[in-house]
């Protein structure tokens, strides 16, 4: 949206507060440019007299200005700007500075935003009639990043409506609003003093001299170096040159925010609650109210009253989860994710009313619920809290006791109450429908609060959509949790005796991959094998990740008695030994591949990733009864000796890398603890995040390195018991593939996975950052070529352990029909089970296996029958 100068400046002729000089009319109103003064602290606040003294010293030559200050301020200087705003009305307006906003997404923009406005409420004052004066500001600030203006979608959570971008340097003006109805306003001139303002005069009046809109930041980071009559005569000197500007006819001086809310495009969101059923009213001028304001086109939101039908339902939830109300909501939520039902056919309930002791916020917030109001809870603080749920508090209540009369008086409190400006929750209770005629006249004021221009009256739920910014991982979050709040039993975890013959005979195909090709000499099974006819061609090289995979599987085989005592021990002491330990540089470590055939190293390098998961693999193998061959194969080694900093780091040719930045990483991080190597992970949350804040903390991480797969977060719950990150990945991967299945039909089960075909390994995953098309494909080598939308769609497949990873660590309709749709389509006789299945053809990779794919499902199948306990 581009505002036009005339839409701009129509408005600001016609009652803008503050600004009576332009009475002169509209001919005289379009030749002037908007001009916005803005005092900038948000170097520190300044003192509170001097605060005081600059600003009255510039109103009273009848220029508004803006105050920014930090939202870390002092109380004092925040109480102090808020006095004078209730001094000085339309020509002061306190500005919020949030710094590093530009770089944060939706998510923590509406959490700072909501937290900073809390702090102000917490300054309110109360007027003669007892109303709370709202100290929210509608403005804040930010300044100009590196690169473009930054997007500030989530701040109308907290309440704000204009942002300004301050520029490092003068800039040009350029406004623009996003979808959810922000106004940014960034560019403008900077003054880095009051006493800079003879030398710059030039310049600002070159762009008082243009069409666009001017915003003119004045640094006080010097003004302590002023005394009071220093300071009252700079500001007067530039209040005179901006009035005699305005004089002029060059400009009309506005407050910042009044360039978006007298717009002709500024509109704000009025929620509309109905608490019905409490017996105050008699149920048929409840049901004859809720009639009229449908036949008024007034939408709203309703709780309680059994015979209304009209208006979507908020219930009242209440602290115990097992009541109906709470029961309807997990159905509603269990009907949205049921697989055979048409996608859209039953939506999930969003939003909530509670009563001020109500139930846990965070239950509320895995329900589903993503707006709540409190019935008795009075103004209150809003905007998102740590639990990501938009608290929306009452702005009006209109209920028993309140005057209702012929309407006139109740319609001045409420617009009163309301303002011209906020978004505000309108709740209407049932006892103030007691009184005959009382509903009519109820509706018919709310009938003209709706036609209010600027004015959008809605329902509480979809008064939070239109408030809140849109943050596609935090919607993935939150689909995520309905999803497990859906699912109110364990029976897809129950395994018949039918299912559990088919996993039997699914683990006996996969642990031939392992008899029929492990070497008799090292007891290396190849990476990977095609059957041609009776014979098979393998690659006899293999990672210490394939070697971790076998481990894992002959582990899994012993457990599920596929091998014996005697054979577990011979496979394992084979392994022990043919584990390489060559020097790299000074180092000794296990190089990152060797050959099945004699168990030498093939290149001169190591790679942390797969050494992380080879080293919970040893301590498996530990806990079997191997210690003392383990702790001999450790001692080979110098691995405490690639971490530095606490970091991980790979080593290729002689060259180190650290190795951090990657999905991987922090399960590889476990590995290396579990040996007394404490390094860190990339998904650390920051230590004052909780709730929420942490899981998105860690999905915002995740997406900054890139798409996730089902591995390694499966692996890391099947083997240690899932790190907070790993559930969190995993809940948000899972529900995206089940979602994506709902809607298309399409299996989708994303890993790494190789492949029959060139380039014969690639690497799939959900990107949770992407709003479309969010499933990614990635190779090694030549991804100009294979990134492609056609090349992707051929490429895709159906990861045939991560089938069974998902089987095993989230029971489930859909991972259910994955293992389904691999047994049918991915078995290849006498070898394993295929690596993959094509999703465009249904047919697997052809006569092609892998070790990982073998060892992952028998570790994953020997999981599932021993009762799904973690394995170290």
């Amino acid at each position: 949206m581009r505002l036009t100068r005339r839409e701009v400046l129509q408005s600001l002729c016609i009652g803008v507060v503050g600004a009576p000089f332009l009475a002169g009319g509209m001919a005289r109103a379009q030749a002037y440019t908007p001009f916005m003064l803005v005092l900038d602290g948000t170097d520190g606040a300044p003192a509170r007299d001097k605060m005081r003294l600059l600003s009255e010293a510039i109103i009273r030559r009848n220029v508004p200005l803006g105050l920014a200050l930090p939202a870390d301020a002092g109380d004092e200087a925040f109480s102090a700007a808020l006095a004078l705003r209730a001094a000085y009305g339309g020509m002061f307006e306190p500005v919020v500075f949030l710094p590093g906003m530009e770089t944060e997404r939706v998510y923590f923009q509406m959490r700072r935003a909501g937290i900073a406005q809390a702090r102000l409420a917490a300054l309110a004052t109360r007027s003669e009639d007892g109303a709370l004066q709202h100290a929210a500001c509608v403005t804040m600030l930010c300044r100009q990043g590196e690169t473009e203006v930054p997007t500030l979608s989530g701040v109308r959570a907290g309440g704000f409506r204009t942002v300004l971008v301050m520029p490092k340097e003068d800039a040009p003006t350029s406004y623009s609003e996003t979808e959810n109805g922000i106004m940014h306003v960034a560019g403008g001139l900077r003054l880095g003093s009051l006493a800079e303002l003879d030398e710059r005069r030039g310049k600002i009046t070159q762009r008082m001299a243009s069409d666009e809109p001017a915003v003119l930041y004045v640094s006080l980071a010097d003004i302590t170096r002023f005394d009071d009559d220093r300071l009252a005569a700079l500001a007067a000197a530039l209040a005179d040159f901006i009035a005699e500007a305005e004089d002029e006819g060059k400009i009309a001086t506005i407050l910042p925010s009044e360039f978006y809310l007298r717009s002709e495009a500024f509109s704000r969101d009025i929620a509309l609650h109905l608490d019905l059923g409490s017996g105050a009213a008699p149920t048929d001028a409840e049901t004859a109210f809720v009639k009229a304001l449908t036949a008024a086109g007034i939408a709203f939101t309703r709780s309680g009253g059994a015979d209304v039908t009209d208006g979507a339902g908020c219930p009242m939830l209440g602290t115990d989860p097992q009541m109906p109300d709470w029961q309807a909501v997990r159905a509603a939520a269990g009907v949205a994710f049921d697989l055979d039902k048409p996608e859209g056919e039953a939506a999930p309930v969003t939003c909530a009313v509670t009563a001020k002791e109500g139930p846990d916020a965070a239950l509320l917030s895995s329900a589903g619920i993503t707006v709540t109001a409190v019935l008795d809870g009075g103004e209150g603080n809003g905007g998102l809290d740590e639990n990501g749920l938009l608290n929306v508090p009452v702005a009006f209540r209109i209920d028993g006791g309140l005057r209702i009369g012929n309407g006139r008086e109740l319609a001045e409190t409420l617009n009163t109450r309301l303002g011209h400006e906020r978004d505000a929750l309108v709740m209407v209770g049932g006892a103030a429908l007691a009184e005959g005629g009382a509903g009519e006249v109820i509706a018919g004021v709310l009938g003209g609060l709706a036609v209010r221009k600027g004015n959008r009256v809605t329902g509480l739920g979809a008064f939070g959509a239109a408030v809140t910014g849109r943050d596609p991982i935090f919607g993935r979050l939150q689909r995520s949790q309905q999803m497990r709040f859906a699912e109110t039993s364990a029976g897809e975890a129950v395994i018949d005796a039918a299912e559990k013959a088919r996993l039997e005979a699914d683990a006996e195909l996969a642990w031939r991959y392992f008899t029929r090709l492990s070497d008799k000499w090292t007891g290396l099974a190849p990476a990977s094998a095609e059957a041609s006819g009776s014979s098979v061609v393998p690659y006899p090289f293999v990672t210490m990740w394939d070697i971790a995979s076998q481990i894992f599987g002959l582990v899994a085989a012993h457990a599920l008695g596929l091998a014996t005592d005697d054979e577990f021990a011979e496979a394992a002491g084979k392994i022990l030994k043919s584990l390489p330990a060559t020097r790299i540089g000074k180092l000794r470590l296990p190089q990152a591949n060797v050959s099945t055939r004699r168990g030498g190293a093939v290149e001169n390098s190591y790679n942390a990733s797969d050494t992380g998961r080879l080293l919970v693999a040893l301590k498996l193998l530990a806990g079997r009864g191997l210690d003392k061959d383990v702790a001999a194969v450790l001692a080979r080694w110098d691995l405490a000796a690639t971490i530095s900093q606490r970091r991980m780091h790979d080593i290729d040719d002689g060259r180190w890398k650290t190795y951090f930045r990657s999905n991987y990483a922090h399960y590889a991080a476990r590995g290396f603890a579990l040996w007394g190597m404490e390094v860190d992970t990339p998904y650390a949350p920051e230590p004052e995040d909780v709730a929420t804040d942490r899981r998105m903390r860690i999905l915002g991480k995740v997406a900054d390195i890139g798409a996730v797969g089902t591995e390694p977060h499966t692996l890391e719950a099947m083997e240690f018991g899932a790190s907070e990150a790993a559930q969190v990945i995993s809940d948000v991967l899972f529900a995206a593939q089940v979602d994506e299945y709902r809607r298309t039909g399409r299996f989708v089960c994303v890993s790494e996975s190789s492949i029959d075909r060139a380039p014969w390994f690639v690497y799939q995953g959900l990107e949770v950052d992407a709003e479309e098309d969010p499933w990614a494909l990635e190779t090694m080598v030549d991804r100009a070529r294979y990134g492609t939308p056609e090349m992707r769609r051929a490429l895709d497949v159906v990861n045939c352990k991560g089938a069974y990873l998902w089987n095993a660590v989230r029971p489930h309709a859909y991972s259910a029909r994955l293992v389904e749709h691999v047994r049918e389509r991915g078995r290849v006789p006498g070898l394993g089970f295929a690596s993959g299945i094509y999703a465009a053809t249904g047919r697997q990779t052809t006569n092609y296996s892998d070790v990982n794919t073998n060892g992952v499902i028998l570790e994953a199948i020997a999981y599932t029958l021993k009762g799904r306990t973690a394995l170290l």
